[in-house]
């Protein structure tokens, strides 16, 4: 196959939803990278909207918004970013990543056609690959929601039904801004923490239900995927200046789990959610009343006053036994290798 270059153009791809404090950090190292013909953006919906006087002064910087949506779905984000973008070959980039001076496309694509992040810290969902082997599995599983899973799924299937061997990209290959999983404001002492718990329960919740789907609701080429109308542009002074085109999800297009496996997964990410922010056993959760612990509306979580006090009173009491139990564990590690570090003492005379 043709290697990236004006006859068979690389396309990266980044979709981003109110991130746009990384986006402007790693566009700037884009735009430095030599190897590829369009940087396509895609704001998610963002709550500001994206502006192109916002970033990098780069030709072949080119940004879309997507109106509408009131939630994350990075599945969803990158199959529309995939239909649009004109490149033969396919670059994943997030919005906290760019490829460094060490990501050569002519040199990796000499030894192997798929690439892929690995290691931690937000390298793992990246890639590099052919659009007929992004198009052939379907790109991503649109009926998965929120972060996780869908990168390891779209893995999976390029491995398994197609029999694609995936290359793993070095990790000095991708540069990465480092951040927690949720940024919050406006709190600090142990409801900061609690919101920093709250953010990694509704994580483990998305990727459970996703791992879940990728099971029960397999994704493929001839799956059914969302439709989008290209909106015109706006009437007057009144629109927003300088978003790139504007595009909508046609209504009724939007894939939708059966209804029994929907309702089945929406009270596995219930158990799941509560039972990691609050301390409770999940089958504790599952016999408590739902007023008492809501299920997620649309992925979003709420949090009465109740669920508050519980936390700062209840939550660390249970926690207790555990934190006892890692104490002594550290003093007697500690004790054991204090014993192994004395020097031997002189033996009897």
């Amino acid at each position: 196959m043709t290697p990236p270059g004006p006859e068979a153009p690389l396309s990266i791809l980044t979709v981003c939803m109110n991130r746009s404090h990384h986006l402007q950090r790693s566009a700037v190292e884009v735009a430095r990278w030599p190897h590829h013909q369009e940087h396509l953006v895609v704001d998610w919906s963002s709550r500001e909207p994206l502006r192109r006087q916002d970033l990098p002064a780069d030709w072949r910087l080119r940004l879309i918004r997507v109106e509408g949506e009131r939630r994350w779905n990075p599945s969803r984000a990158y199959n529309f970013a995939a239909a649009r973008a004109r490149g033969v070959w396919l670059m994943r980039m997030d919005a906290d990543c760019w490829p460094t001076g060490r990501c050569r496309p002519a040199e990796l694509l000499a030894q192997a056609a798929l690439w892929v992040g690995c290691g931690g810290e937000g390298r793992y969902g990246q890639f590099l690959m052919p659009r007929r082997c992004f198009e052939r599995v379907g790109g991503f599983n649109e009926a998965m929601a929120g972060w996780g899973f869908e990168d390891k799924d779209l893995r999976a299937r390029l491995q398994v039904q197609q029999q694609l061997p995936l290359a793993l990209l070095d990790t000095a290959a991708i540069g990465v801004i480092e951040h927690s999983d949720a940024e919050r404001v406006g709190q600090s002492g142990r409801l900061q923490a609690m919101a920093r718990q709250q953010a990694l329960a509704a994580l483990r919740a998305s990727r459970l239900h996703n791992r879940l789907v990728a099971a029960h609701h397999p994704w493929g080429q001839a799956t059914p995927a969302s439709r989008y109308s290209r909106l015109p542009p706006p009437a007057g002074a009144g629109g927003p200046q300088g978003v790139g085109e504007r595009w909508q999800l046609q209504a009724g297009t939007l894939p939708a789990l059966p209804g029994p496996l929907a309702a089945s997964l929406r009270q596995t990410r219930r158990r799941l959610f509560w039972s990691t922010l609050l301390a409770i056993p999940d089958v504790a959760v599952e016999v408590l009343p739902e007023k008492l612990l809501p299920a997620d509306r649309d992925g979003r979580w709420t949090l009465r006053w109740w669920h508050r006090l519980y936390w700062l009173t209840v939550r660390p009491l249970l926690w207790a036994p555990v934190a006892l139990l890692g104490l002594s564990r550290g003093l007697r590690e500690r004790c054991l290798g204090s014993a192994a570090a004395e020097p031997p003492g002189d033996g009897p005379p």
